[in-house]
């Protein structure tokens, strides 16, 4: 779920529900209500985002109910559309966009049709990003358990010094010889 997907169709959609793909830390589902002109809501979608890049990056997608029991509760239960025509596109990329200090490059959303050509499901794939991002009510979050958590300070001067450190990477073997007696 990491890599970005090239191609996203009703039917991978639909799968996800199917086969009970449950959530995890770079995959999240969220109903259509989720979507909302409100500060509240859009505070939400701020977080939720910003979230996904701090972490590890993932897949967030507008459209899908989970189920309401909670032993089910991080389990897709059923399409749940969005009005395309409420909520276009550009209007969830300026959300997106003007919400997040700073913008998140590499980030794609995708309108999957749903239904009619006015209900889609939204996929928004969120690269894990190379500094800390800072969601619309100023916090940092990040990725834990299902959800969303603010940021330690120390967390968020690690995610922005991802940069500026070297990876090593050591690769050892070992050679057994047999001695003559």
């Amino acid at each position: 779920l990491k890599k970005i997907m090239s191609t996203w169709t009703k039917a991978i959609i639909e799968n996800y529900i199917l086969n009970e793909i449950e959530e995890s830390d770079n995959l999240d589902y969220k109903a259509a209500g989720s979507l909302g002109k409100s500060d509240g809501k859009k505070k939400e979608i701020s977080k939720d985002v910003s979230a996904m890049a701090n972490a590890a990056g993932g897949t967030l997608i507008y459209g899908i109910r989970e189920y309401n029991q909670e032993e089910m509760s991080h389990l897709p239960e059923k399409l749940d559309p969005v009005d395309r025509i409420a909520f276009p596109k550009e209007w969830l990329e300026q959300v997106i966009n003007t919400n997040i200090f700073p913008r998140i490059k590499g980030l794609k959303i995708t309108p999957v049709k749903i239904e009619t050509t006015n209900k889609v499901v939204y996929v928004i794939e969120i690269p894990q990003s190379t500094t800390a991002h800072q969601a619309k009510d100023f916090r940092y979050y990040k990725r834990y358990n299902f959800e969303s958590i603010p940021m330690h300070d120390y967390e968020v001067r690690d995610v922005m010094n991802r940069n500026s450190t070297t990876e090593i990477k050591i690769d050892f073997y070992i050679e057994l010889e047999q001695k003559e007696k």
